[in-house]
């Protein structure tokens, strides 16, 4: 009988919890889910005496903490995932009982999908195979639609081919490259061997840990900027040009968190042409903002800052002989005003702004207070947009 999961043909999963009586289970799998092992435990557990899984191990030459496991991250629904939690500890539990074996194969990768069925009963029309290209996932089995078309065969022990797969799943499992251990290969490149089932419980375990909300945020973080802190730490050109930063005074007088916030600042900006500094009152954003213009400064850039004009003093005061306390570093930037951002008041001023412009260094725009400038409907954004930006 052909199994292919479509609508109008019986799924693999119908097939086994059908045929399925009391006896031994053999699975060989490239990998699985633990939605389809949930499945197992739930449907027909109680029948089997004694399970050989045989594992193909597709993940195994990755740093252990940054690579995906196959078993885990299959597709799935949103409703699916609210229940992961449910079938994680269905399948821990599944996988805890003496009764299941796993083994993997190392070096080699086990390609091979088969369900071979033995019943305790000696009767060749209880027993049964399924093989073909369907994995030990809810899509592979049928619990699922997927747009991956599968094709197997179906039949009982009646079949000559039934013996031939039942010798050919002895001789698989007595290999020698079969091991119930797996190599591990740790962050600084050593190997270690771990018991293979055991190492799966764990794995399955931590989809179910309560994580706290600190946790999760920084998860988040790393998520997001993980890949970003790790290029900055390789990148030996980033590092020269900032180390000419990290010599000014302003950069030197920030805390730890504020100079970390500079340097993903000044990343985002060679990469995306612009950021957001965002932290909330108190938190020295002039002072940051300083030390990413003292870097662009040191690149050679002239800087231009629009801040609101009851706020100049904020920034006046740094620029050079003004006997600041980052005198040393010599700040020259032009400042302007939101309310400037107009052709007539532009360049009312002695220090004239188009000269800025017009040359042909590279420019540095620090907007202060950038929420006044939200409204995309107004003249001032437009003028920013269509006069300054451009």
């Amino acid at each position: 009988m052909i199994l292919d999961n479509e609508n109008s043909n019986r799924k693999i999963h119908e097939w086994i919890v059908d045929y399925t009586e009391k006896g031994q289970l053999d699975i060989v799998t490239g990998y699985f889910t633990i939605g389809a092992l949930a499945y197992l435990s739930e449907h027909v557990n109680k029948k089997i005496s004694n399970y050989r899984l045989m594992l193909g191990d597709i993940v195994n030459v990755d740093v252990e903490n940054d690579r995906p496991l196959d078993l885990l991250n299959e597709n799935i629904t949103i409703e699916a995932a609210l229940k992961l939690n449910k079938l994680s500890q269905e399948a821990v539990s599944f996988l805890k009982q003496d009764h299941v074996i796993a083994k993997t194969l190392e070096p080699n990768f086990c390609h091979a999908k088969c369900f071979l069925f033995n019943p305790l009963e000696d009767d060749d029309r209880k027993k049964y195979f399924i093989s073909g290209s369907s994995n030990l996932t809810e899509a592979g089995i049928g619990l699922k639609q997927t747009n991956n078309i599968e094709l197997n065969i179906a039949e009982t022990g009646n079949n000559s081919q039934y013996k031939e797969l039942s010798s050919w799943f002895d001789d698989l499992w007595d290999r020698p490259q079969a091991y119930l251990k797996k190599t591990i290969i740790n962050e600084d490149g050593s190997t270690s061997k771990v018991n293979f089932k055991q190492y799966l419980i764990e794995e399955i375990e931590k989809i179910f840990i309560k994580y706290t909300p600190r946790e999760i945020y920084y998860k988040v973080l790393f998520e997001l900027f993980g890949g970003q802190i790790l290029e900055d730490e390789s990148d030996p050109e980033f590092n020269r040009q900032v180390g000419r930063m990290e010599n000014s005074v302003v950069y030197n007088s920030l805390y730890e968190f504020q100079k970390k916030g500079v340097l993903s600042l000044i990343k985002m900006l060679q990469k995306h042409n612009g950021a957001i500094l965002a932290d909330a009152v108190g938190l020295g954003k002039t002072w940051s903002a300083l030390a990413v213009i003292k870097f662009f400064q040191l690149q050679g850039r002239e800087t231009i800052l629009l801040c609101p004009k009851k706020i100049e003093n904020n920034w006046r005061h740094y620029k050079k002989n003004q006997d600041s306390k980052f005198e040393k570093d010599q700040f020259d930037f032009f400042i302007r005003f939101h309310t400037d951002m107009n052709e007539d008041r532009l360049e009312t001023y002695n220090d004239r702004a188009d000269k800025f412009f017009k040359n042909d260094k590279p420019k540095l725009i620090v907007i202060d207070e950038s929420h006044n400038l939200r409204n995309d409907k107004s003249n001032r954004y437009k003028f920013l947009l269509e006069e300054i930006l451009k």
